[in-house]
């Protein structure tokens, strides 16, 4: 696959980082001052919202960069197969978001039909993931030695074949009518927790680590296996505490507890190369060592039960999505696209980092009201207006993505220079 086609492909899931985004704000302002009549359905909004920041922005972005990054490891030109496979994965991604609009999970009319499209068009994605899954192996099996951001791939890739089993799951549930409140909660989680904890941030390190690899020599022992074992079982943490037993609870927590050490592990040694990394991957980063340091909190007798009927679990999602994933995203896609050196780009990463921090900020905030009291109206207000700095951003380096291809991105070489 081209150059050209990957900056494509990251075009696309730039629209839909700011489809998403925007979206994201549009739940913020019924919060805080309520749903507008042409979307009614909060809860179906929000599905599509999150379904489309997994399929369409990360998703997408992650396989275009591992492509990208993949071919400068082979040496090798991708076959003509990745660019169906990147296609198919573009429009279904897209194809979400309508899919879950109306209904969420429930059933949709249409004609004499009712059928759940939101379930129906998650599985249709996961076909797309297994063919990427299959094309990623065949690329990679020619590899002499596995560095270390390929390792990390090979396990993202199969905790994302994992997850996916839960959508299949849910789907299932739908079509017969399953009323299982725990099987159904735990298809749930384990598609969509597992999909962003696992998938998610093992592809990216593997991400940082290859990006990093072209200025400097990796280190040799990280741990890849460890930490993607110890992060298979944490979707039980998502679902309620009426329906995860004790011994499930300890199993999740102490693997959950495992996972954040390891994490550490590679944040401190992401660290060693601050001078390397623009600020924008600088904030991502410690936003995944807060991630590491949840995980460990979470140990603590009682805390978890507590957190599930706060507005924590909200913080947790977004420091994921927007802190840690987002953002180093954000900033891989700028460097590769070649608008890292642009002067006034840099403040789009420092406005990001802004709009970004302060929302979590309040979100935590929200979180942690019974410690910290004030109007919880006022702060879901504050992060409304707060929530519109990343959608401007997302806007506008979607509109930058359109440009003509940078040397930069075709060649692999970059600045290593700290600019945001």
């Amino acid at each position: 696959m081209q150059a050209s086609k990957v900056r494509t492909y990251l075009s696309v899931a730039l629209f839909a980082l700011l489809v998403a985004a925007s979206t994201g704000s549009l739940l913020r302002f019924g919060l805080g001052w309520g749903m507008p009549a042409w979307a009614a359905n909060y809860t179906a909004i929000r599905h599509a919202h999150s379904h489309l920041m997994y399929f369409g922005w990360a998703t997408l972005a992650l396989m275009a960069l591992i492509w990208h990054f993949l071919s400068l490891h082979t040496g090798r030109a991708l076959p003509r197969s990745v660019h169906w496979q990147m296609g198919m994965t573009a429009v279904l991604s897209l194809l979400s978001f309508p899919a879950f609009w109306a209904n969420g999970y429930g059933l949709t009319q249409i004609g004499s039909a009712s059928l759940p499209l939101g379930a129906i068009i998650s599985s249709l994605n996961g076909l797309a993931w297994y063919l990427f899954a299959w094309l990623y192996w065949r690329e990679s099996r020619h590899l002499s030695r596995r560095p270390l951001p390929v390792q990390l791939w090979d396990w993202a890739i199969l905790l994302l074949l994992l997850s996916s089993g839960g959508a299949l799951g849910l789907m299932g549930m739908v079509v017969s009518g399953g009323q299982s409140l725990f099987l159904q909660q735990t298809f749930l989680h384990l598609f969509l927790d597992l999909f962003a904890v696992g998938w998610f941030t093992l592809a990216l390190l593997g991400l940082l680590w290859a990006w990093l690899g072209e200025r400097i020599e990796l280190p040799r022992r990280l741990p890849v296996l460890l930490l993607a074992l110890a992060i298979a079982p944490t979707f039980f943490l998502g679902m309620s505490p009426a329906l995860v037993s004790p011994p499930l609870f300890w199993v999740a927590a102490v693997a959950n507890g495992l996972a954040g050490l390891l994490l550490f592990w590679h944040v401190a040694a992401l660290l060693r190369h601050w001078a390397h990394l623009p600020w924008l991957m600088r904030f991502a980063v410690g936003m995944l060592a807060v991630h590491g340091l949840m995980a460990l909190v979470v140990l603590w007798p009682g805390v978890w039960e507590w957190s599930s009927r706060t507005q924590l679990r909200v913080y947790f999602l977004h420091n994921l999505l927007l802190g840690w994933m987002s953002s180093a995203l954000l900033a891989l896609i700028l460097d590769r696209l070649g608008l890292g050196e642009i002067q006034w780009v840099r403040w789009l990463g420092w406005a990001w980092i802004g709009g970004v921090g302060g929302m979590l900020l309040l979100l935590l905030w929200l979180g942690l009201l019974q410690f910290v009291p004030v109007s919880a109206l006022l702060l879901l207000r504050a992060a409304t207006w707060s929530s519109f700095v990343p959608v401007g951003v997302a806007g506008l380096v979607w509109l930058l993505s359109l440009r003509p291809a940078a040397p930069q991105f075709i060649s692999g070489d970059s600045h290593p220079g700290p600019s945001v």
